[in-house]
């Protein structure tokens, strides 16, 4: 039974090992995803810590900078030392410090950083830079696959190791014994989060992963349609974001704002997107909009009270990505990652070695 394991493991670690190294290379830059271009470009992005001025006032001080443009959207850090980023009606976006007003650098489109994240972000998906490519379909049915032979091989590691039991490396050995050692090492220390990942992101990958938690849950998958609209009035005046945010909390308690859509049309509506305690993924999914003339609540959108299978695929989404855990997640995914990559080149070199001497 152990020769017949041995044997499947490595037949699905090399059918799987090319994908798991891409995995692994894309997976371990996107573990920081939304902390790399502010740590490149800390000017723009980190402020000192002070006490907020009010919305109206820093949204006031950026369309007189920028007139005649108007602050289209808001996007709030949760961090209280990182900027605001508005986006302009020209699509451009400014950081802005939320403490002083100061405008700390103005973008037109994005930088090449972004544009390489976003190929990064692709290629892990569907190994594909372009998401429109024509074989990206494919290639997504590639990676969830690849997601699943990791899912086998790390239970399946974790049986053949039992017999040598090696929880160390001997760096004065020879090479191939430094090799072998590594891949066992990597297994038994790394394969909890391995596997966690292998899990979550099977679940992502596959339609029928979310069918299954919908099914488990008895909900559906909710519907987004398009935000109800605010009743135009001639000569009306704007109720101002300030007590369209003082509204949407009101809606929803215990929430923060994460994004704020401004209306740039007389039938627009304010949309204040916020972040309950118990979200724990990268982007927030609850909302209010709100009539930009009277006031009124037009529609609350609250994570807590929205189905619970939505709520199940939010959770192991943040899982996967680490969010759960905030940075400290991002460190542990992003090494875990980085280590699957040597895994899969060890084992290769492993069943190459078996090869040669068979």
């Amino acid at each position: 039974m152990r020769k017949a394991l041995l044997n499947l493991h490595l037949c699905i670690g090399l059918a799987a090992a090319i994908f798991l190294v891409i995995l692994g290379l894309t997976g371990s830059i996107m573990a920081f995803e939304g902390d790399i271009d502010h740590w490149l470009h800390p000017g723009f992005w980190y402020v000192t810590e002070d006490r907020y001025l009010a919305e109206d006032i820093l949204i006031a001080g950026v369309e007189r900078q920028f007139a005649p443009l108007h602050v289209a959207a808001v996007q709030v850090s949760q961090h209280r030392n990182l900027a605001q980023l508005m986006q302009l009606t020209d699509s451009s976006t400014v950081t802005v410090n939320p403490y002083t007003g100061v405008v700390l650098g103005r973008r037109s489109g994005p930088t090449r950083i972004e544009k390489w994240l976003g190929f990064i972000h692709q290629v892990h998906l569907r190994l594909a830079g372009d998401g429109r490519a024509p074989w990206a379909p494919a290639g997504k049915i590639a990676v969830s696959y690849a997601g699943l032979a990791l899912f086998f091989l790390v239970p399946s590691g974790l049986i053949l190791w039992w017999q040598t039991k090696r929880a160390s490396i001997r760096w004065k050995a020879h090479w191939f014994r430094i090799c072998f050692d590594t891949h066992h090492v990597i297994g038994i220390y790394v394969g909890l989060f391995l596997g966690i990942a292998a899990f979550t992101g099977t679940l992502i990958g596959f339609e029928w992963g979310e069918r299954a938690i919908y099914r488990l849950t008895h909900s559906s998958r909710p519907r987004f349609g398009p935000p109800p609209e605010s009743t135009a009035v001639a000569g009306g005046v704007s109720i101002g974001v300030d007590r369209a945010i003082a509204t949407a909390k009101r809606a929803i308690p215990k929430a923060t704002v994460d994004f704020i859509l401004l209306p740039v049309n007389p039938t627009a509506a304010y949309q204040v997107i916020l972040r309950v305690p118990e979200e724990t993924s990268g982007s927030a999914h609850s909302g209010v909009t709100i009539d930009q003339f009277s006031g009124k609540t037009l529609e609350v959108r609250n994570f807590l009270t929205d189905s619970q299978g939505y709520r199940w695929i939010r959770f192991n989404r943040s899982i996967h990505t680490g969010d759960i855990a905030g940075l400290p997640g991002h460190i542990v995914m992003s090494l875990s990652s980085l280590l699957l990559v040597v895994s899969a080149i060890t084992g290769i070199v492993i069943w190459l070695k078996k090869l040669a001497v068979g």
